[in-house]
């Protein structure tokens, strides 16, 4: 009688099922690497769009600082207050808690609270209230700057033969302000930006100086 042992070993019936399972299995776990990934993927892309987002709210703060510099100095006399509240909004949506900040002497800190933080000057939208919304984006601007004299200039001309001359000089004095922005952004994002804003000393349109 003849046995069967060889034939049983040789036998690859069967085998199919398991190199289908096995390709199954990689695929599985590539589809899965692949998903992690594309979460990854997007998490970074939102991370990238709020940075970004906080970025420019803060380069728009610097340009609504530079424009208030120039509002306050108009008339030496500040912003008014209608309602005697000590703030005032302008434009409509900044709120501007020190009406005559162009005489500040330095910037403060624009972190934090600005309706209890003395170093915010303004902030907007004017209607935040973190009382009722702490995480709204917002943000704060500090201005200040001392006073300093600009570098004069002068440029002699000659006069022919005389050897006399015209004189023809030029200086002046300007504010140098240090405007920062503090920009609250969305998911805890914040960027903080500072410049310096040149004012020059003289007339302005009307009967204000400065």
């Amino acid at each position: 009688m003849r046995s069967r042992e060889p034939e049983i070993v040789c036998n690859q019936r069967g085998s199919v099922i398991n190199v289908a399972l096995l390709i199954l299995v990689m695929i599985f776990l590539l589809g899965i690497g692949l998903s992690r990934r594309s979460t990854t993927d997007v998490r970074i892309s939102h991370n990238m769009k709020t940075a970004t987002e906080a970025f420019y709210g803060a380069e728009g703060g610097l340009d609504i600082g530079a424009d208030l510099v120039e509002q306050n100095l108009k008339c030496l006399i500040g912003f008014s207050d209608p309602d005697n509240d000590g703030k005032t909004i302008i434009g409509g949506g900044v709120m501007v808690t020190d009406l005559t900040f162009w005489r500040n002497e330095e910037a403060g800190d624009p972190t934090g609270d600005p309706l209890s933080n003395p170093g915010v000057i303004a902030y907007y939208p004017a209607d935040y209230d973190p009382a009722v919304d702490p995480d709204e984006p917002h943000t704060n601007i500090s201005i200040g700057g001392p006073v300093r004299f600009a570098k004069g200039a002068a440029i002699q001309m000659a006069a022919g033969y005389e050897g006399l001359g015209k004189g023809a000089g030029g200086g002046g004095a300007n504010i140098i302000f240090s405007v920062v922005v503090d920009h609250m952004g969305a998911r805890n994002s914040s960027a903080m930006h500072e410049i310096q804003w040149i004012h020059k000393v003289g007339i302005t349109p009307g009967n204000c100086k400065y």
